[in-house]
Formats: C-alpha cells, sequence, structure tokens
C-alpha cells in the first residue's frame, strides 16, 4: 500500500511535471504568436502611411506646379496683350472675359515702373497706390531676368487681404522696364482644399517656400501663414533629392512625413500621415491582445497550480462562494433599500411576463392589495386585478409606441381618486418593459393655480382699462363745467383783473385735461391695444398742419416757429399719419413750452437707417432752456421729467416723450435729443417711410338739407352743470335750446317736436345715449332723420365707434367749447357719415370703422370676429333662402336686420347696404339668389383675406 501510494505520488509528480512543460510550452507559443501579429500589423500600418504620404505629395505637388504653371502662363498672356496697347489696355476687362483661373488668384495687378499701382482688378481700390518697396516689384528693378517671382505671404494695399504674389518683369521690345505684373495668389484657396483632405487626426498638408516660410497649409491662420517652418532638416534633404520621407519614432512609427520639392517652382510639399486616433486604437487593441495573452498565460499557469494545489484552491473557492452569496445579499438589501426610498414608483417586467422588480411607491400608487408582493407575481395577475377595479395604470404598456429600447413614451393618468401619476414607459431589449411612476398631483395643481393668476392678471388688466374709461368720464364730466363755463364767462364784460383769474381758471382746466389724455394715450399704448395704420401721408401738409396748429400759442410768448422741408424729401410716404402727428405736437408743444426767448425751428429731412431702409428725420430745434448731460437718461422714462423744478415752473406728467417713444418704437423708427444745458435742445425721431404716390380724392357725399342759422337743439343730458354749459354755449350761438335729462324724456319730446339737431350725452340713466338714437332711427317720429352729434366724457375709440354704429352723426368728447360745437354744426352740412363710409369702402369694407373696432380687441380677437361673423352670416344665409322660398315676408324682414345689424358692426358696408332692401324684393326668387350670390361674394372675400393674414 506505501508502495503503490509512493507509485501513485510519482506518478502525480510526473504528471504535473508534464503539465508544468505543457503548460509554459502553450504560454510562450502564445507570446510568440502575439508579439508576432503586432509586429506585423505595425510594419503594415507604417508601410501604409508611407505609400499615402508619397502619393498625397507626389498629387500636390503636381497639383501645385500646374497651378503655378496656369497662373504664369496667364501673366504672360496678360503682359503680351499689355505689351502690344499700354496705353488702351483694360486688364479688369481683359480678366473679366479671358481669365478663368478665378478660384485661385485675387486680383490681378499692373506695376509702373515708378513702383505705382497703374490698374488692379480689385473693385474700389485706392489708385496709385505706392509698391515701390515691396519685394516682389524690387526683385524685378534690380535684375533684367524674365523670370516667376514667388514671395512670401504679404497682406495687400489694394486688396486688404493676405495673398502670394507671382511676379513678371515687364519690359518693352526696346528692352525698357516697363513695370511688374503681379497675380496675387489666395493661401486660403489652398488651404480649404487641403482641409479636405483626411489624413488622420494627425496628419496635415503644408505648402513650403525654399525659405522655409509656410505659404499654405490645412487649417491656415494668419499665425501660421509666413511663419517659419518647423522640421528644416527634412527641407533640407527634400531640397538636395527632391523628395525625402521620414517616419516617426518609438509608439509613432505609423506617422510618416513625405518632402516633395515642386519641379520648376522654389516650392516644397510637406504631406504628414498621422492618425492619431488609429494609432490610440492600435495601441489599445495591442494592449487588450497582451492582456488576453496574459490572461490564457494565468489561465494556464492556474490550471497547473490546481493540480497541484486543488484541494487548497477547493476550500478558497468554496470560502469566496460563500463571501459572494453574503455580499449578494447584503447587495440585495441595499437595492430593497434604495427602491423603497425612492420618490417614484418602479415597476419591472421581463419578458417573460413576471414582475422582477418593483418597490413599495408603486404598490401603493398602483393601489395593489396585500396579496401582491414586492415581485414574483406574473404581469397577467397585475392587468387582471386593473380590469376588476377600474383603473388602467400598467395596462398600456405599450404607451402608445412601437417596442423601441431608444424611446421613452410619457403620458399621465388621472386615478379615480383625483391623484395623477406622471408614467414612464421604456421597453428593454430582450423583451419586458420598465415603468415609473410619479405623483405630479401637486405639480397640476401649481400649474393650474399659475393660469388662474395668469387669468387674474388678465383681468386685472381689463379692469384697469374699464378703470380708465370710468375715470376718464367722471374727471371730463366736471371739466366740461368748467371748460365750458369758462368759455362763456370769457365772453361776459370783465374787469382786467377778473379776465386774469379766468385765464388762470382756463389753463389750469386744459393742463388737466392734458393730464387725463396723456394718461389714457399710455394706457392704450401699455396694454397694446394700438395698431399702426398705412396709408399715403402728406408730409409737408402734416408738418404744415402742426406749424398753424400750435403757432397761436408761440406767438402768444412772442416765439417765432419756423419749417424747413428738404428738397428730396417725397411728397407723399406710406406711414401713419395721425401718430406721427401726435409725436410731432407733442415734441414741438415741449419746444414752445420751454422756450421763453428766440423761436422753434422743426425741419424734415430724408435719411437711412441702419437696416438701410428709407426713412425721414424729424427734427425739432429750440432755443430753451436746455437739458443737463447727466439727466438726459430720464427724459423717455414714464413719469419722470428732469428735476423737480421743471414740474413746479413748467407742468405735465412726465408721460408726453414716454408715449413719444412707444409710439416710434412701433412704428420700427428711432427718437432722440441732442442738448447742452442753457444752450437749446434738439429733439429728433425717424421713422421708416416708402414713398408713395398721392392718394385719390375722397368722393364727395350727399349733403343734408340745408341748416337754418337759428337751429331748434334739444340737449339730452343728466348732468345739470353740463346742462347749463351747453344751454349757455348754444344760446350764445344764437340758437333755440330745449333740455331733457335722460333718453325716455328725449323719445317723449322727438314724439311731438321736430329738432334740427340733437346733442346726445352716451351715458344717462333711465336710456342712455346710444339706446335713445337706436330708437328714434327705427321710428317714424318726425325726428328720425335729424341730425345727432353725440357727447360724452369717454376718450376711447371704441366709444366714438359705439356712437356711429347707433347711428348718430358726429362725436364730440367733453370737455365742450363752442370752437367744438361751431366746427361739428359745420360738419352736419358736409358730407353724411354713411356717404364717408362708402368714400373710404374699399371691398365693401369700411375700413376707418373697422380700425377703429379692431384698435381696441387686438389681431388676435379681430381675426376670430370675423370668422364668427363669415360663419354667422352664412347660417342667416340658409335661413333667408328657407323663409324666402317659404314667401315668410315678416321673417325675412327680421333675418335681414339681424345681418345688416353685425354686419355694420363689423365694418361691412357692402353686406350691409345689400342687408337694407326691402324684404320683400327676396320672395322672387330671382331676387333671392341675386341677393345670396352677392351677399356670398363678400363672405368668400372676407375668408381670403382671412387666410392671408393668417
Amino acid at each position: 500500500m506505501a508502495h503503490f501510494q509512493v507509485s501513485a505520488q510519482r506518478s502525480v509528480r510526473h504528471i504535473i511535471l508534464l503539465a508544468t512543460f505543457l503548460g509554459l510550452a502553450v504560454i510562450a507559443l502564445i507570446w510568440t504568436a502575439v508579439e508576432a501579429d503586432i509586429r506585423q500589423e505595425r510594419a503594415f500600418a507604417q508601410r501604409i502611411a508611407t505609400q499615402t504620404a508619397q502619393n498625397y505629395a507626389r498629387l500636390f505637388q503636381e497639383h501645385i506646379r500646374g497651378a503655378i504653371t496656369e497662373t504664369d502662363n496667364t501673366i504672360k498672356f496678360i503682359r503680351q496683350d499689355y505689351l502690344r496697347d499700354p496705353a488702351r489696355f483694360d486688364l479688369g476687362a481683359w480678366v473679366k472675359n479671358q481669365y478663368s483661373f478665378k478660384d485661385l488668384a485675387l486680383q490681378f495687378t499692373i506695376i509702373g515702373p515708378d513702383g505705382r499701382m497703374e490698374s488692379t482688378t480689385t473693385a474700389g481700390a485706392t489708385p496709385r497706390v505706392d509698391l515701390s518697396d515691396r519685394e516682389h516689384f524690387r526683385v524685378h528693378v534690380d535684375s533684367t531676368s524674365d523670370t516667376l517671382f514667388i514671395s512670401k505671404p504679404v497682406l495687400g494695399r489694394a486688396s486688404g487681404r493676405w495673398s502670394i504674389q507671382l511676379t513678371r518683369r515687364i519690359t518693352d521690345e526696346n528692352g525698357t522696364f516697363r513695370g511688374v505684373l503681379v497675380a496675387s495668389l489666395d493661401p486660403y484657396y489652398l488651404s480649404r482644399f487641403y482641409e479636405q483632405i483626411d489624413l488622420g487626426k494627425g496628419g496635415g498638408i503644408t505648402v513650403v517656400g525654399r525659405d522655409g516660410a509656410v505659404r499654405a497649409m490645412a487649417g491656415l491662420s494668419r499665425e501660421t501663414l509666413g511663419a517659419p517652418f518647423g522640421d528644416m532638416t527634412g527641407l533640407r534633404r527634400a531640397l538636395s533629392r527632391d523628395q525625402w520621407t521620414e517616419n516617426g519614432e518609438g509608439a509613432e512609427t505609423d506617422r510618416v512625413t513625405a518632402y516633395r520639392a515642386v519641379s520648376d517652382w522654389p516650392l516644397i510639399v510637406v504631406v504628414r500621415v498621422d492618425d492619431i486616433d488609429a494609432r490610440t486604437r492600435r495601441l489599445e487593441l495591442k494592449a487588450q491582445t497582451r492582456l488576453l495573452a496574459t490572461g490564457l498565460s494565468v489561465g494556464v499557469l492556474a490550471v497547473i497550480l490546481l493540480g497541484i494545489a486543488y484541494w487548497r484552491r477547493f476550500g478558497e473557492a468554496l470560502a469566496q462562494l460563500t463571501r459572494s452569496r453574503a455580499a449578494a445579499k447584503a447587495a440585495t438589501r441595499e437595492l430593497d433599500l434604495t427602491l423603497n426610498n425612492m420618490a417614484q414608483g418602479i415597476l419591472m417586467v421581463d419578458a417573460q411576463g413576471q414582475v422582477a422588480v418593483v418597490n413599495q411607491n408603486a404598490l401603493t400608487l398602483l393601489g395593489l392589495p396585500e396579496t401582491f408582493t414586492r415581485a414574483g407575481f406574473q404581469l397577467t395577475q397585475l392587468l387582471a386585478h386593473e380590469k376588476r377595479v377600474g383603473e388602467e395604470i400598467v395596462v398600456d404598456i405599450h404607451g402608445g409606441v412601437e417596442a423601441d429600447p431608444d424611446l421613452l413614451s410619457v403620458r399621465e393618468h388621472r386615478r379615480r381618486d383625483g391623484v395623477v401619476l406622471e408614467i414612464c414607459t421604456r421597453h428593454l431589449p430582450g423583451g419586458g418593459f420598465v415603468q415609473t411612476y410619479t405623483d405630479v398631483t401637486e405639480r397640476r395643481r401649481s400649474e393650474q393655480a399659475l393660469r388662474d393668476a395668469r387669468d387674474t392678471a388678465e383681468k386685472a388688466s381689463q379692469v384697469r382699462t374699464a378703470f380708465l374709461a370710468t375715470m376718464s368720464h367722471e374727471i371730463r364730466t366736471p371739466l366740461n363745467g368748467i371748460i365750458g363755463m369758462s368759455s362763456i364767462l370769457d365772453a361776459t364784460e370783465l374787469s382786467a383783473e377778473q379776465r386774469g383769474y379766468l385765464k388762470t381758471i382756463t389753463g389750469c382746466g386744459e393742463a388737466l385735461l392734458d393730464i387725463v389724455n396723456d394718461v389714457l394715450d399710455y394706457s392704450k399704448l401699455d396694454s397694446g391695444a394700438v395698431t399702426l395704420e398705412r396709408s399715403a401721408v402728406d408730409v409737408r401738409g402734416l408738418a404744415t398742419s402742426v406749424k398753424e396748429m400750435l403757432g397761436p400759442r408761440a406767438t402768444e410768448k412772442g416765439l417765432s416757429v419756423d419749417l424747413v422741408v428738404a428738397d428730396d424729401v417725397p411728397d407723399h410716404i406710406e406711414a401713419d399719419g395721425t401718430r406721427i402727428r401726435q409725436v410731432l405736437i407733442n415734441l414741438v408743444g415741449n419746444a414752445v413750452k420751454f422756450t421763453l426767448t428766440g423761436g422753434v425751428v422743426v425741419s424734415v429731412a430724408t435719411r437711412l437707417m441702419a437696416s438701410g431702409r428709407p426713412a425721414l428725420r424729424f427734427s425739432v430745434v429750440d432755443s430753451g432752456i436746455g437739458i443737463s448731460q447727466d439727466t438726459r437718461d430720464r427724459l423717455f422714462k414714464e413719469f419722470s421729467q428732469v428735476d423737480a423744478s421743471i414740474t413746479r415752473r413748467f407742468g405735465g406728467t412726465g408721460l408726453g416723450l414716454a408715449i413719444c417713444k412707444r409710439i416710434v418704437e412701433a412704428m420700427g423708427g428711432e427718437i432722440g435729443v441732442e442738448s447742452d444745458l442753457g444752450k437749446g435742445s434738439i429733439f429728433w425721431f425717424d421713422v421708416p417711410a416708402r414713398e408713395v404716390a398721392e392718394a385719390a380724392p375722397a368722393v364727395e357725399r350727399a349733403t343734408r338739407s340745408q341748416l337754418p342759422s337759428r337751429l331748434k337743439v334739444l340737449i339730452v343730458e343728466d348732468n345739470p352743470v353740463n346742462q347749463q354749459v351747453a344751454t349757455l354755449l348754444l344760446t350764445a350761438m344764437g340758437h333755440d335750446v330745449t333740455v331733457a335729462e335722460h333718453g325716455g324724456i328725449a323719445l317723449d319730446l322727438c314724439a311731438r317736436t321736430p329738432f334740427d339737431v340733437i346733442v346726445m350725452d352716451m351715458q344717462m340713466p333711465v336710456m342712455d345715449g346710444t339706446q335713445t338714437t337706436r330708437a328714434l332711427r327705427a321710428g317714424n317720429g318726425p325726428n328720425r332723420d335729424t341730425a345727432i352729434i353725440g357727447l360724452t366724457a369717454n376718450a376711447f375709440a371704441s366709444d366714438r365707434q359705439a356712437c356711429l354704429d347707433a347711428g348718430m352723426d358726429e362725436f364730440l368728447a367733453k370737455p365742450v367749447t363752442r370752437e367744438k360745437l361751431e366746427r361739428a354744426f359745420g360738419d352736419l352740412a358736409r358730407p353724411t357719415p354713411a356717404a364717408a363710409a362708402t368714400a373710404s369702402t374699399s371691398g365693401g369694407i369700411d375700413h376707418s370703422a373697422r380700425r377703429a373696432l379692431f384698435d381696441e380687441i387686438g389681431p388676435e380677437a379681430s381675426r376670430e370676429l370675423i370668422a364668427l361673423f363669415v360663419a354667422e352670416s352664412r347660417r342667416q344665409l340658409a335661413d333667408i333662402r328657407l323663409a324666402g322660398a317659404a314667401g315668410d315676408v315678416a321673417a325675412l324682414g327680421g333675418l335681414l336686420h339681424q345681418l345688416k345689424g353685425s354686419a355694420g358692426n363689423l365694418g361691412h358696408a357692402g353686406i350691409a347696404a345689400l342687408a337694407a332692401r326691402p324684404a320683400a324684393e327676396l320672395v322672387k326668387p330671382e331676387g333671392l339668389d341675386a341677393f345670396i350670390a352677392r351677399v356670398e361674394a363678400h363672405l368668400a372675400a372676407e375668408e381670403r383675406d382671412l387666410a392671408h393674414a393668417a
């Protein structure tokens, strides 16, 4: 037994020795094969790099030689044609007609014998530039040989760009030096061409002169252009042997640099092939191969050692397995803790439909009962549970997309208890999916709160607008009494002292009115309710009207107002004349206000804006108090003036210039000021101005019956002060006045007594002005067609439009003065509003009325209103067709009245006119068809305009 054991031990030793020897042999074979493969691969890479570098060097040597040869031939051709007739030779025409090598040459230049440039192909070059100090000129002055000279890169004095000069001497048939012909080549042209060649991350192409200066290279910059080339040894060897190739050393043996001299020309092409990324990959592959060999060697050694000490290895393996299981168990506990402390719920289902991972939050958010464990149950069980309880959280496992692992599907689900879940689904590459669940209920509540806050803010803005309208009415009503009574009192006999008091009262009232107007203008601009009009504007007429309007105020202060319009200012421009006039009046009014002696000059001139658009500059120059440098930045800010003393001395809200700035910027222009304290100011503003033809003259309208000189006037006004003011003013004008406190009384009076004019307040108890006007126009009494003048303290365009829509003829804003009343009565003898609407109508649209409405509601609401009008009108047309076919005249009358009202409110005079015909005419089939066809044509035009605007 002992011998057997010894024999067995020997056999084991022999086997172990044999196994050890074989193992070592295998290791040696592995390493021999690995190193041989690495050497072979490196040699192959070096050989490929060498061939690539040499091929590219030869290719680009030929390319450069050919380019320079072609340029030199062109120089010779130019020189030959030039010498035939130097005085008549046109270099630019020659190049344009015959020269085709345009990408390489920046310019051609002829330098005279005195070194000054005679002609060049560079546009805008300074004539007779002195180039006598240039090397490419001096070399031909000092030498009589006819050789091509190639310069270093120089900055061209004519072109302003870096170039390489190729020059030849110009000598006439007598041998006299006539100058130098220069072709300027763009080094960046070659560089851009070289950048397209991929020679590896560390590779590149460089063109170097024999003097060692860089002419062109891939990635050329101002720093490298003309700089010395680094490796002069390679250049010298290339010059001595025409070509030279050198390899890198060490790990960079596959980096190859090929030098090749350009035959016939003093240039050298240097091509470097060095793919750093490929080398990095080869080094990584070599390291991986050696690592693999090391692993195989270690494996073989491990097998040998396992045979020697298998019992120890087995024990160690068992111990390691025990430790691994403990570590895996600890990792599982950590994963469970992490998953259960996540704010999100997570569910992972494998390809077999089994739930592999689910945390506690997922169980809670999915509403799963305790019968479901954290993992291990089937997806079908979960889906069946959802079906029973009526929830669909997990059921849409695809999320509405294909099973693409690169796509993340996100959707929301609102549970029955109101909780909102954000569900993200991503499919796993091997099958199955992962879903996360996030409770976004609070986030959605916050978002809704933000939306509610936004709506509240918008409502607050609407309330502000309504508040301003109300305040306008409430402030203007007493102002009407103050200014009206002041004007009446001014017509009485007063002492000088009393007249001074009256002037102060009138001035204070007008100042307060200016403040109210400024606040309302600023509010409308701030809310974006004002839109610009585009029409033909008479520039000189506009400027003259401003001068005439403010001239009397200046004359009272002993100031002059002059107007200067440049000769090149067009007669008419396309712009918003009303807004330009508003800005100009404000600036001229300020100039008159702040000027004590001297005068004001208004000038208009043409200019170009920074964008190149033609514009007009309006300037207002005064000799007033001026503005200091440190206070100018406050001029165009809201509620700001240069200092408190100005406020006390001159008054104002500080809004005028802020309003001007907003108006000018809305028109796409600029506004500014130039001023020094005590030396006057120049306020200017530029507005884009495209010259247009003169606008067509307005069509003459039919006039009313001639009004008598002494009118019977009915005043419908609820405020006693306003009643008294209007009565006194009209009586002083020589008219008979009757007063009604509200619309109900006015209707009773109008039913019995005819009047020549009715002055109608808008806001009254019992029945307001618009209701009263509609009732008068709809009735058959003696005042159905009487002229009605609307009167209101509100100052918005919508109020004016409301008066006109109701059927009023004119509109006056309080406070009312004698001048306003006389102007309004005078207008009543001119064309009526209905005729005026026709005059300003194109395509059946009353553009002035529509703009007044759309200014208030904005462009988006305007488009929605038009779309609603078109849809509602088509519904009414269908009802009109049915009523007409049935012969129901009463129904037709009601439908026509509705159509006329909606068209009139929207400014569509064409449809309103069609709907004004008698209903009996539409009972006939031919009349009904013609009516519907014409209305439909108007609606189709509205739809086309709406689509174009969108």
